[in-house]
């Protein structure tokens, strides 16, 4: 598991670092990593909104397939993957495509946020097993000292405290380095190396309160278009749990993971809300079906054509 992570972090380590050397700023690195993501997935997300069109134009057709079959699942599976088939339709672009595609971003980001001095500020290892060596030293390591997968961001939030120590061998460039880049790792007040605290309310209880309220929004936005585009699924009782379902693990996640990470899911979340809303717009059901309908009204003349046309060609050989 910690391979795969590291194979996602190395793409997404540079792009952070690219966008810190231009901004000096790690938020504002985050957020353009997350903005040029988006941009990158943008033709997967048109994609699915496509499909889900197709989806619903499909829905009459599902249903009378499951009355037609409705005691034998076997035919009612062949005929629905003949329908598929015919109309050009995969379930899995429009259910787990999209989410298997943003899985390596996640795991990506997360390992990013957890080693920044490997990824981001690009030390060389031996000086950051120096590093992380001397600040498994410190006496003030308390509650992350049984946790070594955070010792880079350890390394950061007492860098203060481990210049003190003998750092011989060192070269200077990486102590400014480092130095400059730990006391820039703050938004709000906040430290970003912080995980919030259920028992301890503070100005971090804004990174869950926040990531709760853009999920939400989200989802009840996703839920009412839902009932709107395919009212028989809305129906289901499941889709209310699921509404309430996404905040609830996303304000989980936000008391797992440290600040940095916290932000980056209200970030990807409220882009992803943005997104949802335009695409909602440009690529409409209604837009995207008399589209589908005009390209097969189109495609139906052309073949029509060539049908005419080879038709012709055999009657005028058997005349000749």
């Amino acid at each position: 598991m910690e391979f795969i992570r590291e194979i996602f972090s190395i793409p997404f380590g540079y792009l952070i670092g690219f966008f810190y050397s231009l901004t000096d700023n790690y938020i504002l690195s985050l957020l353009f990593m997350t903005i040029a993501v988006k941009l990158v997935l943008l033709p997967s997300s048109i994609k699915q909104q496509k499909s889900m069109a197709k989806s619903q134009r499909l829905q009459p057709k599902i249903r009378r397939i499951k009355e037609k079959y409705a005691n034998d699942q076997r035919k009612q599976q062949e005929a629905m993957n003949e329908l598929y088939s015919r109309e050009g339709y995969s379930s899995m672009t429009g259910g787990c495509l999209p989410m298997l595609i943003t899985l390596p971003v996640m795991m990506g980001v997360y390992a990013v946020n957890y080693k920044l001095l490997s990824y981001v500020l690009r030390i060389p290892s031996d000086v950051i097993d120096k590093l992380t060596g001397l600040a498994k030293n410190l006496t003030t390591l308390g509650k992350y000292e049984d946790q070594p997968f955070r010792l880079e961001l350890t390394v950061i939030s007492h860098f203060n405290e481990i210049k003190e120590l003998d750092l011989t061998g060192i070269p200077e460039e990486y102590i400014t380095k480092i130095s400059e880049f730990a006391g820039k790792f703050r938004f709000l007040g906040m430290n970003l190396e912080e995980i919030p605290q259920v028992k301890v309310f503070n100005i971090l209880w804004l990174i869950p309160i926040l990531t709760g309220l853009a999920s939400l929004a989200m989802a009840v936005y996703s839920y009412i278009r839902q009932r709107k585009t395919n009212p028989e699924m809305a129906k289901n009782p499941s889709m209310g749990c699921m509404t309430l379902m996404s905040p609830a693990m996303s304000i989980m996640f936000s008391f797992w993971f440290p600040a940095s990470v916290g932000i980056y899911i209200i970030m990807s979340t409220v882009l992803s809300f943005i997104q949802m809303i335009i695409l909602n717009h440009t690529h409409s059901p209604k837009k995207v079906l008399a589209r589908l309908m005009v390209d097969e009204t189109i495609n139906h003349r052309a073949k029509e054509k060539i049908a005419k046309t080879v038709a012709e060609t055999n009657n005028d050989n058997s005349e000749k």
